[in-house]
Parts: C-alpha cells; structure tokens; sequence
C-alpha cells in the first residue's frame, strides 16, 4: 500500500511539475507578446509626437505667409 501511494505521489508531483513547466512556458510567451506590443506602442507614439511636430511647423510657416503677404500688399499699396 505506501508502494502504490508513493507511486501515486510522485505522479502527482510529476504532473504539477509539468504543469508548472507548461504555465512557465505560456507566461513568458505572453511576456514576450506584451514587450513586441510595448515596442510597437512606443514606435506609435514617436510617429505621433513627430506628426504634432509637423503640424505646428505647418501652422507656423502658415502664419509666416499670411505676414509676408501682408507686407507685401502693404509695400505695394505704398508704391501704387
């Protein structure tokens, strides 16, 4: 009787090793997924900072148009 309860326990123990091992092996694939979608995240978020970048460069070479057309017409009214 402890013979088989022995071989009963220690496959029990083998089982949750290998479901440990398993569990192990699933939780550094998701660990893995997440660091690629942080990654992928943190590129984004560059592309985003850089599109905002752009956008004020854009409004402020708008802005510096509209002032020299300003001047512009200004000078030409003052010529005319």
């Amino acid at each position: 009787m402890d013979k088989e309860m022995n071989e009963m326990l220690n496959a029990i123990i083998n089982e949750i090793g290998r479901v440990e091992t398993n569990m192990n092996n699933r939780f550094d694939q998701i660990d893995k997924h997440f660091d690629k979608m942080d990654n992928k995240l943190e590129s984004m978020q560059h592309e985003v900072n850089a599109c905002k970048l752009e956008r004020e460069s854009v409004s402020i070479l708008i802005k510096k148009i509209d002032q020299l057309e300003k001047r512009i017409e200004d000078l030409e009214k003052r010529i005319a």
